[in-house]
This record gives C-alpha cells, structure tokens and sequence, in this order.
C-alpha cells in the first residue's frame, strides 16, 4: 500500500517538474558556470612609461611663471596703441615629468590556478658612483589656466582684441580665459 502511495507522488511531481525542465536546465548551467574557476586569457597592457608625476608649484616654476609674464608684458606694450602693460599668469599645473620603466612578469603555475606577478621599476641612470638620477622620457613644462592683461590702451577695442589674440595663440589659452582691462 506504501508503494502505490509513494508511487503515484512521484509519478505527479515528475509530471510537474517535466514542465520546468528547461529553466532549471539553464539555472543549472548557469550556477555550474558561476562556481568554476575561470582562467585569465590575455595579460593586460604594460606601458613602456610611468605616469606624470606633477611636480607641486617649486622656485623652478614660480620663476618659470614670472619670466614668462615679464616677457609677455613686455612684447605686449609693443602692440600699437597698448602702451604700458602688466600681466598676471595663474598655473594651470606645474611642470611634469615621465619617467622610463621597466616591467618583470611572473605567472605562478601551481595547484591553485594561474597566480601573474607585475613588478615595476623605474630606469636609474648613473653618472658617476654618487650620482644617480630617474631616466625621464618626457617633460611637460607648467600649464597656464588664465591671463590677466592690464594695459593703458585698453579702452580701445581694437587694442584688447589684437592682446586677447596675442596671448591666446601664446599661452594657448582659449580668449574666455584671458581678461583684458584698462589701466588706471
């Protein structure tokens, strides 16, 4: 009697899950696919350089930036109709350099699984037993972020157009990031 119990519940829920075969198929797999281990296939991309390391505003860039605006003053003041002309410079950023790396890649290939080791190191040049100095691939000289231009000939358009001109195509700037006023 147990039998014939036991029998047809399972013949009623075989029929119940015949009809869910196919989700809980696809649920299978996927927690199959989930629980497996996968295998890195490509090693990411090493660069050849370190990224810049900005450099805080130093004596080296503060006297970069007032040569810069005692030069553009004076080529300035030379435009027709300018007169005198002081200029103030704001720095963008200061001057940055790349630096030469070199890379070691390990791929461990035990029991666990594939374990990949990066190690970099920076180029070292020497030049003498105590000397010994970064190898730089590039340096970026400090950015300019505004001008501001005070002239005596300011009053006339012409004249602040031909100086917001001169120190857009200068500096590089765009004209919104340089103002120009009159001189009192």
């Amino acid at each position: 009697m147990g039998d014939g119990i036991l029998s047809r519940f399972s013949k009623t829920w075989l029929k119940k899950l015949e009809s869910f075969k196919y989700p809980a198929l696809v649920l299978l797999i996927g927690l199959v696919l989930v629980l497996v281990p996968g295998r890195k296939t490509a090693e990411p991309e090493q660069p050849d350089i370190q990224t810049k390391t900005p450099e805080p505003a130093s004596d080296e860039a503060l006297a970069y930036l007032a040569q810069t605006e005692q030069r553009l003053a004076s080529i300035l003041s030379r435009i027709n109709g300018a007169g005198q002309v002081d200029v103030m410079l704001t720095l963008r950023s200061g001057k940055a350099h790349q630096y030469q790396s070199d890379y070691r890649t390990e791929t461990d290939h035990h029991e666990t699984g594939d374990a990949t080791q990066t190690e970099q190191k920076t180029v070292i040049l020497s030049r003498g037993s105590a000397y010994d100095e970064p190898a730089v691939v590039k340096t970026e000289y400090p950015s300019f972020q505004g001008a501001l231009i005070v002239s005596q000939g300011a009053d006339n358009a012409q004249v602040r157009y031909a100086l917001t001109c001169a120190v857009a195509a200068l500096l590089d700037l765009g004209t919104d990031q340089i103002t120009v006023v009159k001189m009192k």
